[in-house]
């Protein structure tokens, strides 16, 4: 398990908020590899572990046993990471062009939140991976190389791998005093558009 020690001062303001001491914040990217990170906070410093789960599927043919090998690394590990007085903030996916990762990478994510409020954690908070990125200045709608580079220019870390980097982010989120934008995109409708040729 890889560590990173950073400055609180320094990351308080880069982000332009406080930074909340002597908390743990686990910050999970779920994906076929799921990626974690726990950000440790004391007075003057954050320490983040970082890892991913993965299990090797490619002998198996069959998807459901190799999404259900996959839903048991994930449950198996985070059941022993996931801890009581943890902040459990969980990447919250959206519909792209594959409706079957939608669905797995769903269950991923509800697997962490269940063990999450069986822990009794009292935190668990659900974010975007643009909502995540956008909270420490870094633009979310660029491919994932790019967003790699663009966290590690930040924090001056050296992480490669995409999945543990936006589970730093994830984790980041947890121990910061701020919450993301949520904007609300109107729909046009029928009506809508017959109204404005009127007018």
């Amino acid at each position: 398990m890889n560590k990173i020690v950073l400055k609180i001062k320094e990351l308080e303001k880069l982000f332009g908020c406080k930074i909340l001491k002597n908390i743990v914040s686990l910050g999970l990217d779920t994906a076929t590899k799921t990626g974690y990170a726990i950000a440790t906070t004391n007075d003057k410093e954050v320490k983040i572990s970082i890892g991913f789960i993965n299990v090797d599927v490619s002998q198996i043919t069959d998807k459901y046993e190799r999404n259900r090998m996959r839903y048991e690394a994930v449950y198996n590990n985070l059941k022993g990471l996931i801890k009581k007085e943890y902040r459990i903030i969980i990447e919250n996916v959206y519909y792209g062009r594959n409706p079957n990762t939608l669905i797995v990478l769903s269950r991923i994510g509800a697997i962490a939140w269940t063990l999450a409020k069986l822990k009794g954690c009292e935190v668990i908070k659900w974010r975007t991976a643009n909502q995540a990125r956008s909270l420490i200045g870094v633009k979310g709608n660029v491919k994932k190389p790019i967003v790699v580079e663009m966290v590690n220019n930040l924090l001056d870390i050296n992480v490669k791998n995409d999945d543990e980097v936006d589970a730093i982010v994830l984790a980041l989120n947890g121990i910061m005093v701020k919450e993301p934008k949520v904007t609300v995109k109107k729909k046009k409708t029928r009506r809508n558009k017959c109204l404005k040729k009127k007018n």
